[in-house]
């Protein structure tokens, strides 16, 4: 449905992902003259996105409106609110960023490694200090979420106050920072409340409250002092606030710790110049500095690769693929970390050869040794009650989220016509309120879609991979390849080379010779049958021959690639010397 033509303002917010999956978070809001960005994040290939690296997102209604563009706005660091910024930034002339001191550090490293440090400026904001951008004024509160520096954002516009959450829960005894305050959320939303909430709908399935920092401190903790081998941990390498746990408790039970993954000493270094985090002297080793002689009852290993990654530092030491550790019979490996989607089956071929060499695996299925940095649903019920909005859209969350946190809206005084389920690409404006006229337009209706498909990356090529390409990749993963060569006189179409048949992917040459000769066989007989000299024309017929026959011999359906070239065949002169 269409908004209405009309001259009264209004404001528009236009979704680019986030909305229907988990990852690419990224909106605008557009008002008059003046447009901001909320997010640049990207999303990890899902298993049926072959050979592709990451996901973004479709930025082409950003970029047509570039002019109106005053800056992003990023909540905070996660790839999922930052990765996209590599490839937004070279589209643009200059990009203004604001985000708190620890998110603008992640964003500093990551543009410096791919030299864009010079398109951008960074710009620190805080909570206390509002922010003025065009028609819009944003306040800044911090919220408790699984990295330092989170903030949810108070945007002051010409149609009323809006809550951005960011991603964020409720922990009422957070072990650092000022924690997610209602109080302040309460006193922002006065006492009309706000025209508008958009809020993280992640954990909109679980019920009650999540699972606090303190606890899982304790859990590791327990784990770190009865454990008679080493301990190994491996998680995001953004929880700053569980590195200091792990470092806390390795102090306490009298253990080195063995840092292991760029990311992790990328971000521990950073939040240490920061002062993020406390690290004592003498209590951090490099893998080669370890003693083989050194007691594993006074070691412990912080390492990457809680998604079973190949290249992870624990995927290396699992496989035998690092070049100082190993795994040792008596390990406890701590897997503190939500599982992303697609990596399922990754993680359990990582437990169970752990299982297979001696080690003990506790992870958050089992043991609670890892907090969400996503409200529950009795959080996410507090956060409506306080802000009293007069709209709602959730944001942060596949359909099947966004669906529930509606009905807990409604279910909590939010007029059902007053919600809005959206999906990427899917705008929805505001009117601002003032006189109108008898048949005036609603206050707020969906705006017509904008293309938004989200765009592969995959190496150096981006968009160039889409579904076309997937389906070959995986029509070349299901059953091979089989090129075919032939090299043929043009005016006597003699062959002059071939046919060769060679398989990649398809069969083990060796143990089906009779069959690929006999192939071989099939394009001579079709070549006998055949008198046309069009290349392609006979390319076509050799493809489907081969099909069939590959098809009746083993019941499989390989690509085949026939390269069919005709050439003149130059005749010496008869008295050439």
């Amino acid at each position: 449905m269409t908004l209405p033509a009309t001259d009264l303002p209004k404001l528009t917010l236009t979704p680019y992902g986030g909305l229907g999956e988990i990852g690419l978070n990224s909106l605008s809001l557009a008002y008059a003259s003046s447009m901001v960005l909320i997010d640049c994040g990207l999303m990890f290939p899902e298993d049926f996105h072959l050979g592709v690296d990451v996901v973004i997102p479709r930025f082409d209604h950003l970029l047509e409106n570039r002019d109106k563009l005053l800056g992003l706005m990023l909540t905070h660091g996660h790839e999922d609110h930052i990765g996209a910024l590599p490839w937004l930034a070279p589209k643009l002339e200059h990009l203004d960023i604001y985000g708190s001191p620890f998110t603008l550090a992640l964003v500093e490293h990551k543009l410096r490694e791919h030299g864009l440090l010079d398109k951008v400026s960074l710009n620190a904001v805080k909570p206390g200090k509002n922010l003025s951008l065009g028609d819009f004024k944003f306040h800044f509160f911090p919220v408790c979420h699984s990295i330092p520096d989170g903030l949810a954002l108070g945007i002051d516009t010409p149609i009323g106050k809006i809550l951005h959450t960011g991603d964020f829960k409720l922990d009422p005894d957070p072990l650092s920072g000022p924690g997610t305050d209602l109080e302040v959320f309460k006193k922002y939303a006065g006492k009309n409340g706000i025209k508008l909430l958009l809020s993280d709908s992640t954990n909109i399935e679980n019920e009650g409250y999540s699972l606090n920092e303190r606890e899982v401190f304790e859990t590791l903790r327990s784990v770190f002092q009865r454990a008679k081998g080493r301990v190994l941990v491996t998680l995001f390498s953004s929880n700053i606030q569980r590195i200091q746990e792990v470092l806390d408790c390795a102090r306490e039970s009298g253990r080195k710790v063995v840092v292991e993954g760029r990311s992790l000493h990328n971000n521990i270094e950073m939040a240490r110049t920061l002062g993020y985090i406390r690290i004592p002297k003498g209590l951090l080793l490099e893998p080669a500095d370890l003693p083989d002689e050194f007691p594993d009852s006074r070691t412990a290993l912080l390492v990457t690769g809680s998604q079973g990654e190949p290249m992870s530092a624990l995927a290396r030491i699992v496989w035998e693929a690092h070049k100082n550790l190993r795994i040792h019979q008596g390990d406890t490996v701590i897997m503190s970390s939500r599982l992303i989607p697609g990596n399922t089956s990754t993680v359990n071929r990582l437990i169970n050869q752990l299982y297979k060499l001696g080690a003990e695996v506790l992870y958050s299925q089992v043991s609670g040794i890892h907090a969400s940095g996503h409200a529950y649903k009795g959080e996410l019920t507090a956060m409506i009650e306080t802000m009293r909005p007069e709209y709602f859209i959730p944001v942060h969350g596949e359909y099947r989220h966004l669906v529930k946190h509606a009905a807990l809206a409604e279910a909590h005084g939010v007029a059902k016509n007053n919600i809005f389920i959206l999906e990427d690409g899917e705008p929805v404006s505001f009117i601002r309120a003032g006189k109108t006229k008898q048949n005036a337009p609603p206050a707020a209706m969906p705006e017509t879609p904008i293309p938004a498909e989200s765009i592969l990356v995959d190496g150096k090529g981006v968009g160039d991979v889409g579904q076309v390409v997937l389906k070959e990749r995986q029509l070349l993963g299901d059953d091979g390849m089989v090129i075919v060569l032939l090299l043929l006189d043009a005016d006597t179409r003699e062959i002059i080379l071939g046919p060769e048949v060679q398989s990649k992917g398809f069969v083990f040459e060796p143990n089906f010779t009779d069959m690929l000769k006999n192939s071989c066989n099939l394009v001579v007989k079709l070549l006998e049958k055949e008198s046309g000299k069009d290349p392609d024309a006979l390319a076509d017929k050799i493809r489907s021959a081969l099909r069939r026959f590959f098809r009746r011999q083993l019941g499989r359906d390989p690509v085949v690639i026939p390269l069919v070239k005709m050439i003149r065949h130059a005749v010496p002169p008869e008295n050439a010397d």
